[in-house]
């Protein structure tokens, strides 16, 4: 067998054309998964909207109980002034199916189950982002990819079905669980699409795709608006349906086959890239196989392959007597890494847990922001959609910087950002006394948006540049997973929001968190090289 662990991957990447047509067919279908993101991530935003509610009253009400008070979760007596929980069920302004919470009831005592349901798609993905990631470093990016985008169509498709809320639950956790591996496979291989210099492309454009993505949820959620949530989340859901054919327009990564001495598969794959972007294949090859030639045994098909595709330019016959030559191949031990060899590297192990740090505050912040803004005043589907909006001028920021001041110095820029846009958000809301400050407040805090949107941009690009690519998407599966506990907590954001309206201190925390993270990026200078 061929060592392929000194073959360099840029050079061939290089030699196909770092920007041929191959790689930008092959990168526009990948980031197809990021729409399945988007709506599977956001879409309880609009799903789990409150339905205003109060206490039904008996199905025949007595003349006697005519003055009774039906409250929002209590009913009280006039005539015998007593209190009672809702007994006979709630009556909503909407229809019951207008979102889960008046489907299922969760108002009053049961109010804090609505935000659960987020909480366990996050959890979920921290499953996810720790288990399947590590699956597709040994099976490939291409199947753990395809086969989680598939699960994530039937799945959503069953949560739409959900007959009580303990299996809606249920799905919305296995949905977790898959759209890591859909996703952050996918991410993966975008990356590994391009050599390193041209690594800047895939953060811009991906996250211009996550932001139109996430605009798109407005208009689609806003146009659905009068029917069932199941309707709105089958629609959502839908996104999903090129999974049913992904398999048979994606190829396997380049870099992870080389990675993994799969010789004939590279080879294959080249072939179409070279054919596709009109480049001569015989020089990639020759690049492959570093002028140590395989002897031919037309019992193997990776020697009938070289035989038929290498052209090294000399005679037929003197190139057939140099394949004939019999030079004895050698078994090559492919060194498997799992997360605990990192942290034999005392360096590798504290940059992987600030960039753990780094993900956790981002995750945070970011749904943080955009789940209170659903519950800001004004329209929730155009509060939605000015958040989604300010993704693109943060990608536009990213594009023009990444590469000339660096990945480092751009995630502190961006924290900053994020941090003073929240801060004087917060001090405008203490005196939120008319509608220029209001306005104000709401800008500012789309600001903050921008900041976090910036800062997710370089993380994405910065952790897998930084790791080789055995450990890959170890690394970004368990980044995956720091920012997954941040999103456990961040739909609990809108309870802080009630508790301490009177001090915005949920704006604080975040806040803090910001600030923190620009610590720890100072101290992650220490190891500079």
């Amino acid at each position: 067998m061929k060592d392929m662990r000194h073959v360099d991957v840029d050079e061939i990447l290089d030699a196909l054309g770092s920007r041929g047509k191959y790689q930008i067919l092959m990168y526009f279908l990948t980031t197809l998964n990021t729409v399945t993101e988007a709506f599977f991530s956001l879409n309880i935003i609009f799903i789990g909207q409150a339905n205003p509610h109060k206490c039904a009253p008996p199905p025949d009400l007595p003349v006697n109980r005519s003055d009774d008070v039906f409250g929002k979760c209590s009913i009280l007596s006039q005539n015998q002034t007593t209190v009672s929980s809702c007994i006979y069920g709630y009556q909503y302004e909407y229809p019951t199916d207008f979102s889960i919470v008046s489907d299922f009831d969760l108002v009053c005592d049961q109010a804090a189950l609505a935000d659960l349901s987020q909480t366990m798609l996050n959890v979920g993905m921290a499953i996810g982002a720790s288990t399947l990631t590590l699956a597709s470093d040994k099976y490939g990016r291409k199947p753990v990819s395809v086969l989680s985008h598939l699960a994530c169509l039937a799945i959503g498709i069953c949560a739409s079905f959900a007959p009580n809320y303990t299996v809606f639950m249920v799905m919305r956790f296995l949905s977790g669980i898959v759209q890591q591996g859909s996703f952050l496979c996918a991410f993966t291989y975008a990356i590994e699409l391009f050599p390193k210099e041209k690594r800047k492309y895939c953060g811009f454009y991906g996250s211009l795709m996550w932001g139109f993505a996430c605009m798109l949820i407005a208009p689609i959620a806003f146009l659905t608006r009068m029917y069932s949530w199941r309707i709105v989340y089958r629609t959502l859901a839908s996104v999903s349906l090129y999974s049913l054919i992904q398999y048979w327009v994606t190829d396997e990564s380049i870099r992870w086959l080389v990675a993994n001495n799969r010789l004939e598969e590279t080879v294959t794959v080249v072939k179409k890239a070279a054919r596709m972007n009109g480049v001569n294949i015989n020089e990639i090859l020759k690049l492959i196989y570093q002028n140590e030639l395989l002897p031919v045994d037309t019992d193997k098909p990776t020697d009938k392959l070289l035989a038929a595709t290498l052209d090294t330019g000399e005679e037929e016959e003197k190139q057939m007597e140099v394949l004939d030559a019999g030079l004895e191949t050698q078994a090559v031990h492919i060194e498997k890494y799992t997360l605990l060899d990192i942290f034999k590297n005392r360096r590798a192990a504290i940059t992987l847990i600030l960039i753990w740090f780094a993900w956790f505050t981002n995750s945070l912040t970011y749904y943080g922001i955009f789940l209170i803004s659903s519950s800001l005043a004004g329209n929730v589907y155009l509060n939605f959609f000015l958040n989604a909006l300010v993704e693109v001028p943060s990608s536009f920021i990213y594009w023009f910087t990444i590469d000339r001041f660096g990945r480092k110095k751009m995630a502190i820029f961006f924290h900053g950002v994020a941090a003073f846009g929240l801060i004087v958000a917060t001090i405008l809301r203490m005196y939120d006394d008319n509608e220029a400050v209001s306005i104000s407040a709401t800008i500012f805090s789309l600001i903050g948006k921008l900041g976090i949107t910036g800062s997710f941009n370089v993380v994405f690009v910065y952790t897998p540049e930084i790791f080789p690519t055995n450990v890959r998407n170890i690394t970004i599966g368990t980044a995956s997973t720091a920012a997954r506990i941040g999103g456990m907590l961040a739909p609990f954001s809108n309870y802080l929001k009630r508790w301490a309206r009177k001090y915005h201190k949920p704006w604080k925390i975040l806040i803090n968190l910001m600030i923190n993270r620009g610590m720890m990026d100072g101290v992650n200078k220490l190891y500079d090289k």
